[in-house]
This record gives C-alpha cells, sequence and structure tokens, in this order.
C-alpha cells in the first residue's frame, strides 16, 4: 500500500481520485488547495510515495506547487495533472526529481497507471 497526496480544486474530481485510488489499496490523503497540499507533507507522521498535483489552482500556480513539494521531499514521486499540454522535460527539474504528466481529462485506469509507473520508477 502506497501514501498518495492528491490535490485538487475541482471537488468532483477530488472525491473521485480519492475514491478509486482508495479502491486500489492506496492511502489517500486530498487537499483542495497549494497551501493545504504543502501543510500536509510538513504535517504529515509518515512520507508520501506519490503526489498527485493539479497544474492550476486558485491560490498558487503548479509551478509554484511543485516547487514547493520538492523543496520539502526531493525524492518524491509527482504526477502532474491538467487540462493543459505540458511537456515535463522542459520544466528544467533536477535529475533526481520523478514527475509525470497526466492530461485531463483522463479515465481511472490512466491515472492508475500513471501512478504504478511512477511507483515502479
Amino acid at each position: 500500500m502506497s501514501r498518495i497526496l492528491v490535490v485538487d480544486d475541482e471537488a468532483p474530481l477530488l472525491k473521485l481520485m480519492e475514491t478509486y485510488l482508495t479502491r486500489q489499496g492506496h492511502d489517500v490523503v486530498c487537499r483542495a488547495t497549494g497551501r493545504e497540499g504543502l501543510e500536509a507533507i510538513e504535517q504529515s507522521s509518515a512520507p508520501f510515495d506519490v503526489a498527485v498535483l493539479d497544474h492550476w489552482l486558485p491560490d498558487m500556480g503548479g509551478m509554484e506547487l511543485l516547487s514547493g513539494v520538492l523543496d520539502r521531499c526531493p525524492g518524491l514521486r509527482i504526477l502532474v495533472s491538467s487540462g493543459s499540454l505540458m511537456d515535463v522535460e522542459s520544466l528544467g527539474l533536477p535529475p533526481a526529481a520523478r514527475v509525470a504528466f497526466l492530461q485531463k481529462p483522463y479515465l481511472p485506469g490512466m491515472l492508475t497507471r500513471a501512478v504504478a509507473d511512477l511507483l515502479q520508477r
């Protein structure tokens, strides 16, 4: 079982991801803002294995959240999710960063595969 942090401001999608990932056997923590996501990392008694981050949040930009997560947990595997196309390799992240991208909208099976791929890296 993996611990997964999910940060997304779309409440129905957040609930769907929580339900689906929990059914897959993961321990899932959900937050609706970037600041809440960073607080969850800082206050967690156990480390997260994967973070699924919405790239567009009302309280902070995706790069700000991504940088904040990587500063706090440099080895954390991160799945960035957005309705806009993104080339993760063009972001100039450090080589140790384990970051992948999942284009919205996606099916639950696509989320499962993306998380499994990150966990295997």
